[in-house]
């Protein structure tokens, strides 16, 4: 599984926020993906960002479901 992620800067050092725009399947979705991010965001903000692609193995997908629904 392929993540995308978006990191907000609040200084050149230090992140402020991570935000998960995406899971994919495959890295060429994540990276086409990544690149359409890229092209919207830059024509409407100017703020310091990084869109990236990771790959994580081993985790298995969970609904957004609270503890109290799941048991």
């Amino acid at each position: 599984m392929w993540i995308l992620l978006m990191i907000i800067f609040s200084q050149p050092y230090e992140i402020n926020k991570i935000n998960i725009i995406g899971e994919f399947k495959k890295k060429s979705a994540c990276v086409s993906e990544q690149h359409r991010a890229v092209e919207v965001y830059n024509k409407s903000s100017t703020a310091r960002v990084s869109f990236g692609c990771i790959k994580i193995e081993g985790a298995k997908h969970m609904n957004n479901v609270s503890r109290e629904t799941r048991r």
